[in-house]
C-alpha cells in the first residue's frame, strides 16, 4: 500500500496536541488570538445587508474558515470597489482580507479549530445534553409532585366532608351559622333522647330485680339511680334531680355567639324618650326654718323603766279583726320553692357530670344484658346469674341490647360531644369554625402549588426545546469544522485521508 493511501486517524482530543507536536502550530498561539478576536468585533459592526453574511454569522463563533466565506460574500458586495490591478477599494474587504493573514500566520487558525472542536465535543455538547436530561427528570418530578398534590387535595376534601358529616352539616354554606344552628336545637335533641330512654323501663327492671335479689334483707341500695330518673322524668334539671323536686323558676344562662352580637346591640338601651324629667319648679325643698335638729345635750341615757312588758294573759299579739291577710304569702319549707340556676338549671343530660353518670349506667346495664344473653343461648352454662327468675327469650334481650347501645351511641357521638362543648363554651365555635375552615385553605393552597408546577413545567418545556434547538446548531457546526480540518490538514499531508476520531455528541 502507497504511503498516500494510509490514512491520517487523529483522536479528537489529541488533536491540538497532534498540531503543535507537528511544529504545525506553535504553542503561543494563544497570543496572537486576542489581536484577532479585536479586529473581528470591529469588522462585524460595518457588514453590508446579505442574506448569506447574515445566516453565517448566526449561532456560532466567528473562526478562520468562516472568515474566508465572507470574504467571498464580499466579493460579490463590493464588486464595484475593484480597481484594474485587482485590488479592492472597499475597507471592508480590506479589514476582513486583512483578518485571514493574521489567522494565516503561525497557522493560528488550525490551533484555534481544533480548541473550538474539542471544545464542543467535550464540554459544550455533553453540558446542554446534560441541560436536557435534567429537563427532563424535572418534568418527571413535575409529574410526582403534581399527583402527590392531587392525592392531598382529595384527602384534605375527604377529611372536611368527614367532619361535616360528624357534626350534621352540610360545609356549603355559612359553616357558623350551621353549627349555632345545631347547637341551639340541641335541647330538643335531649328531650329525644329522654323519650328514646323511655323503652329502657323493663331492661332496668330486670337488672334492679338482679341486683336486690343478691342483697341481704333489710340492704337497701339504689340501681341505676340516675338512668331510671331520666326514664320517669324525661330531660328534668339538674336542680329537680339534686332535690328531687322542681323549682319555681329557671334561670338559664343565655349562649351569645359572636354572629349574635350585632342583633343584640341594637336593644340593650333604655328608652328614656325625647322630653326631659320634670321634677316641678325650680324651688328648692324646704326643711323648715333653717334650725338644727336638737338632740339635746344632756346626754343622759334613755329610761326604760324596771319593770317588763306584760302582754297579757293569753301572751298572744291581737292584731285586731281587720287586718288583711290576702297578700302574704307562706313559702313552704326546706329547697321548696328555689330558684335553679347555674349548673342546677342545666338539665341532666346538658350537665356533664350527671350525663356522665347516665352514659356509665348505660354501659353497667349493656354488660349485664350481654352476660344475660349469653347464659339463654348457652347450653352448656353451668350457673346462671338469675337463679329462679323470669327467663327472657335470646330475642327479646337482643332488642333490648339494641337500644340500649343505640343510646349510648348517641350520647357519645362525635356530633354530640362537639356540640355539649359548644354549650358549655361557646368559643369552641370559633375552634371548630377555624379548623374546618383551616382545611379548605390548606386545600386551596395545595392547589396553588399545583398552578407553580404548571408553570414551572412550562418553562422547563422551554427550557428543553431551547436545549435541543442549541444541541442541534452545535452538531451542525461541529461536523463542519471537522471536514473543513480534515480538509486543510489532507493538504498539508500530499493528499491523505484525514479522520478525526471521536466527533460524537
Amino acid at each position: 500500500m502507497a504511503e498516500a493511501d494510509i490514512p491520517i486517524d487523529i483522536a479528537v482530543r489529541k488533536l491540538l496536541d497532534w498540531l503543535v507536536s507537528r511544529r504545525i502550530c506553535s504553542r503561543s498561539w494563544h497570543e496572537g488570538v486576542t489581536a484577532i478576536r479585536e479586529k473581528v468585533g470591529e469588522a462585524i459592526g460595518d457588514m453590508p445587508e446579505h442574506q448569506g453574511i447574515k445566516e453565517l454569522l448566526t449561532g456560532s463563533n466567528i473562526n478562520y474558515f468562516h472568515c474566508l466565506k465572507i470574504v467571498d460574500f464580499l466579493k460579490d458586495t463590493e464588486k464595484d470597489s475593484k480597481n484594474f490591478f485587482g485590488s479592492y477599494g472597499s475597507q471592508r474587504m480590506k479589514d476582513w482580507q486583512q483578518i485571514v493573514k493574521m489567522y494565516q500566520g503561525d497557522n493560528i487558525y488550525l490551533a484555534e479549530a481544533a480548541s473550538v472542536l474539542t471544545q464542543n465535543v467535550v464540554y459544550e455538547g455533553p453540558g446542554i445534553k446534560k441541560g436536557i436530561a435534567k429537563c427532563d427528570q424535572i418534568e418527571q418530578d413535575c409529574d410526582k409532585k403534581e399527583e402527590n398534590i392531587k392525592k392531598r387535595v382529595v384527602e384534605l376534601e375527604e377529611e372536611f366532608k368527614k367532619e361535616c358529616r360528624e357534626l350534621g352539616i352540610s360545609g356549603e354554606g355559612s359553616i357558623r351559622k350551621e353549627i349555632i344552628g345545631l347547637a341551639k336545637g340541641l335541647p330538643e335533641t335531649y328531650q329525644e333522647i329522654a323519650e328514646e330512654a323511655k323503652g329502657l323501663d323493663e331492661a332496668c327492671m330486670i337488672y334492679d330485680k338482679f341486683v336486690k335479689s343478691m342483697l341481704d334483707e333489710g340492704v337497701a341500695d339504689e340501681v341505676l339511680g340516675n338512668l331510671r330518673f331520666l326514664i320517669e322524668h324525661g330531660d328534668a334539671t339538674t336542680y329537680e334531680w339534686k332535690y328531687r323536686e322542681k323549682p319555681i323558676s329557671v334561670e338559664e344562662t343565655a349562649l351569645v355567639f359572636e354572629d349574635e352580637e350585632g342583633e343584640e346591640d341594637g336593644g340593650g338601651e333604655i328608652d328614656f324618650g325625647e322630653g326631659e324629667i320634670d321634677f316641678g319648679g325650680e324651688e328648692e325643698i324646704d326643711f323648715g326654718g333653717g334650725d338644727e335638729i336638737d338632740f339635746g345635750d344632756s346626754g343622759a341615757e334613755i329610761d326604760f323603766g324596771d319593770g317588763e312588758i306584760d302582754f297579757g294573759d293569753s301572751g298572744e299579739i291581737d292584731f285586731g279583726d281587720d287586718v288583711d291577710m290576702s297578700a302574704i304569702v307562706v313559702e313552704e319549707g326546706g329547697m321548696a320553692g328555689g330558684v335553679a340556676k347555674d349548673e342546677e338549671a342545666l338539665t341532666i343530660l346538658d350537665n356533664r357530670r350527671t350525663r356522665s353518670n347516665i352514659i356509665d349506667e348505660l354501659e353497667e346495664l349493656v354488660g349485664f344484658l350481654t352476660q344475660r344473653l349469653v347464659e339463654t343461648t348457652s347450653s352448656g352454662a353451668k350457673f346462671n346469674l338469675v337463679s329462679g327468675g323470669v327467663d327472657h327469650d335470646p330475642e327479646t334481650l337482643q332488642n333490648m341490647i339494641k337500644k340500649v347501645e343505640l343510646l349510648s351511641s348517641r350520647l357519645g357521638e362525635v356530633k354530640m360531644q362537639q356540640l355539649q362543648l359548644i354549650r358549655s363554651s361557646p368559643a369552641v365555635v370559633d375552634r371548630l369554625v377555624d379548623r374546618l375552615k383551616g382545611k379548605l385553605k390548606m386545600a386551596e393552597k395545595v392547589k396553588m402549588g399545583k398552578t407553580e408546577i404548571e408553570k414551572r413545567r412550562e418553562q422547563v418545556g422551554k427550557d428543553r426545546a431551547e436545549g435541543i434547538k442549541q444541541l442541534a446548531i452545535i452538531l451542525e457546526k461541529t461536523k463542519e469544522l471537522q471536514k473543513d480540518l480534515e480538509a486543510d490538514i489532507s493538504e498539508r499531508y500530499k493528499g491523505r485521508r484525514v479522520n478525526i476520531m471521536g466527533v460524537t455528541i
